[in-house]
């Protein structure tokens, strides 16, 4: 098979439930807090990374690396992979291009280095060694580092590319002007080049730039896989909705009405409010359910505001308690009306707060799309 298969279990002495997939070409960005495993699974797939009870497979570009059941354990060496480490690792002795030149391969000549490097911002650079540059220099040193093992030489069709890119938090140490620089690098590579690119990052704004696909990883487990846009708007489970940062999370019980259509009763700890949510045949009539609200999917409106004619939008009033600005968007708290015990946080710019000309203490009108709404049974 083409493209990157990642199938892992270990118990000892980190615990392992891994699976994802990654085609050529494609960028799968691995999201999860500090201590989910993300790094070991990146150190994983390069060898550099055994747990004694590791079990499973990795399979790139059609070579089994890892295939316990077989017996096939391919050393580091001789896997294809392109490896940006958190830290740069860089040899300090050596000058740029000798650093890139070491894992450069023979179709790779001096001049098509130094190009690459160029391109890269590191013309005048090149015997240097790495105490003498910058953090950011010394990340983009690294980065070409690791293209060379996966990318085509000039000259070399795209069909010389192979292996696959790894990146560990590359872009966590440089400045935002070159970050952006980064950003489209990486960009034209794969306008460039078909190779499966794993990257592992924090944040999450760059994970949703950059990837086609995210995996949410917690505790050496991959919880969710898909593209950005589903994963942080419908989350599995309330712990992936808490681990991509969704703000509103709220309790209620589903009921089924007309066909497609569901009604949730959002439950307080002294009211209740009816909602209309998409039913997907997923969730038994009175269920219990947590549920989480995209603000993405809100609009704020004025109190007096002409009820919509959509039918199929939420409206609600809700009491603005609390503003706090934050450059150039704030930090708004409301307090749905007939649910005192309840908050929903929204991130308002500026224009917005003007038009409605509201502030703490003053009531508000929401309409809330039912795609904005997500449901999931409580497990």
């Amino acid at each position: 098979m083409s493209g990157l298969s990642v199938r892992l279990q270990s118990c000892t002495p980190i615990r392992l439930q891994a699976e994802f997939d990654c085609a050529p070409g494609e960028l799968v960005a691995l999201v999860g807090p500090s201590g989910s495993g993300k790094t070991s699974l990146l150190r994983a797939m390069a060898g550099l990374w055994s747990a004694p009870d590791l079990q499973g497979q990795i399979v790139c570009s059609g070579q089994s690396w890892l295939d316990s059941a077989a017996g096939v354990r391919t050393p580091p060496q001789q896997r294809r992979v392109g490896l940006v480490f958190q830290h740069y690792a860089l040899f300090p002795h050596m000058d740029v291009l000798a650093n890139v030149a070491l894992a450069a391969g023979a179709a790779w000549s001096p001049p098509a280095l130094t190009g690459l490097l160029e391109r890269l911002g590191l013309s005048g650079l090149l015997q240097r060694r790495p105490a003498q540059l910058s953090g950011g220099q010394q990340q983009r040193v690294a980065l070409a580092r690791a293209l060379v093992r996966v990318m085509p030489a000039p000259g070399q069709g795209p069909e010389a590319a192979s292996g696959v890119l790894l990146l560990d938090e590359p872009f966590s140490a440089v400045d935002a002007p070159t970050r952006q620089t980064l950003y489209r690098e990486l960009a034209a590579l794969r306008q460039q080049v078909a190779v499966p690119m794993v990257l592992v990052t924090h944040d999450l704004q760059e994970a949703r730039r950059l990837a086609d696909r995210v995996v949410i990883m917690d505790a050496g487990e991959t919880l969710q896989t898909g593209t950005p846009e589903r994963v942080f708007a419908s989350p599995r489970n309330a712990r992936v909705a808490e681990l991509v940062g969704i703000q509103n999370h709220y309790k209620g019980r589903f009921f089924k009405q007309s066909p497609g259509w569901g009604r949730l009763a959002w439950q307080g700890q002294s009211g209740q409010i009816d909602v209309r949510v998409i039913d997907k045949n997923k969730i038994d009539e009175g269920m219990p359910v947590t549920w989480v609200l995209n603000g993405e999917g809100v609009d704020v409106l004025p109190h007096d505001a002409p009820a919509s004619a959509d039918p199929r939008l939420n409206c609600m009033r809700c009491q603005l308690r609390e503003v706090l600005p934050l450059g150039e968007i704030s930090l708004c708290t409301l307090v749905p009306e007939g649910l005192p015990d309840q908050r929903i946080t929204l991130n308002l710019t500026g224009r917005v707060l003007h038009r409605l000309g509201a502030g703490p203490g003053q009531w508000v009108q929401l309409e809330l799309a039912p795609e904005a709404l997500h449901i999931m049974p409580v497990r």
